[in-house]
């Protein structure tokens, strides 16, 4: 795995941000314990198993032990997936084709895709594996030394019931999946404003809702203030119950002035690099005249082409590493190779 570490030679000029945090190594620890703590269940498992096959086998269902197996397993695949969903979402290596001219309603635009491996990885390995988990925990709870049920079946009405409970909401989930309503979001810089596209959420800001002054983003998110008496529209493509699958944009009101609303965009879910991401949001907010080229498919390339010759190709990088962001300007010019 490539890592950077070498002092960057940024134009003295230009911004710098620190786009990690120490806490990440912390959670990387707790990855690592997570995933002993599952090898030693599944040894444990097992070796009851082999020591003695029927202790706790009731009847023809399945045994208690081959249930906290099944539990053991899917927590191990979720534990297995904690580091690498870590390394994708905070790694800078940014896949170039996630840069690219497109549209928006059919109308020309910039687009920065969030990425599809995170979300088939969350959507259809994590959110599975949860629900197996849940599943085989309830049937050891029923099968095990404590609830023998020889002579009375756990019936069907009671296992529906008990199944919508625990596994509805993941089923709810999985249709709006099919529906197209939860899908990979993305970024779309317009000339009329910026689309932020979330798993469920949506937020339309006309450029004239912009607050006059941003402040510096979070280190994971991108912010944007607005203006009251704005006219975005934060919007969902799913039922109020299932909002919560996606925390990628939310809007919340300012602490210190209740008319201030702020919206923000979690960087980690696209596979690029969030100075890349700040730079091609932040020009367009910066510099109205700039937002014209965005009417233009061969503009809005040569801006995809200059985005992505700056993309770093490295896997890691110091967490508190200052990072220049890269310059867009009228000519397009050269800018610190990061």
């Amino acid at each position: 795995m490539a890592i950077e570490e070498a002092p960057l030679d940024a134009d003295g000029s230009g911004r710098q941000r620190v786009y990690g945090t120490l806490r990440i190594y912390g959670l990387f620890l707790v990855g690592n314990a997570l995933m002993i703590f599952t090898s030693a269940a599944l040894v444990s498992v097992l070796w009851q198993e082999s020591a003695n096959p029927d202790r706790y086998r009731f009847g023809p269902g399945p045994s208690f032990i081959a249930d906290s197996l099944g539990a053991a397993i899917a927590f191990g695949i979720l534990t297995g997936l904690f580091p690498i969903s870590l390394v994708l979402m905070h790694s800078p290596r940014t896949r170039r084709s996630d840069i690219l001219v497109g549209t928006d309603g059919g109308i020309p635009a910039l687009l920065l895709r969030r990425s599809r491996l995170l979300f088939n990885l969350s959507m259809f390995v994590a959110l599975p594996a949860v629900t197996a988990m849940v599943v085989f925990l309830v049937k050891a709870a029923e099968s095990g030394p404590s609830r023998y049920t020889a002579d009375k079946d756990f019936d069907l009405g009671t296992w529906a019931l008990v199944l919508l409970v625990t596994c509805g909401y993941q089923a709810g989930v999985g249709v709006l999946i099919l529906l197209g309503r939860i899908r990979p979001g993305y970024i779309a810089v317009r000339h009329d404003g910026i689309h932020l596209r979330g798993y469920a959420l949506d937020a339309w800001i006309p450029w004239d809702s912009l607050s006059i002054t941003q402040a510096d983003t979070h280190w994971k998110s991108l912010i944007v203030w607005l203006r009251p008496g704005h006219r975005a529209v934060l919007s969902s493509r799913v039922p109020r119950l299932w909002r919560r699958v996606d925390n990628t944009v939310t809007q919340l009101r300012s602490p210190t002035n209740g008319e201030a609303v702020v919206v923000f965009v979690d960087r980690r879910p696209f596979r690029i690099a969030p100075e890349i991401i700040d730079a091609a949001v932040e020009h367009y907010m910066e510099n109205p005249e700039a937002r014209r080229e965005l009417r233009d498919p061969e503009a809005i390339a040569r801006t995809v082409e200059v985005l992505r010759s700056n993309a770093t190709t490295v896997w890691w990088r110091s967490q508190r590493r200052p990072v220049p962001l890269p310059r867009l300007g009228a000519s397009h010019g050269e800018v610190p190779r990061i």
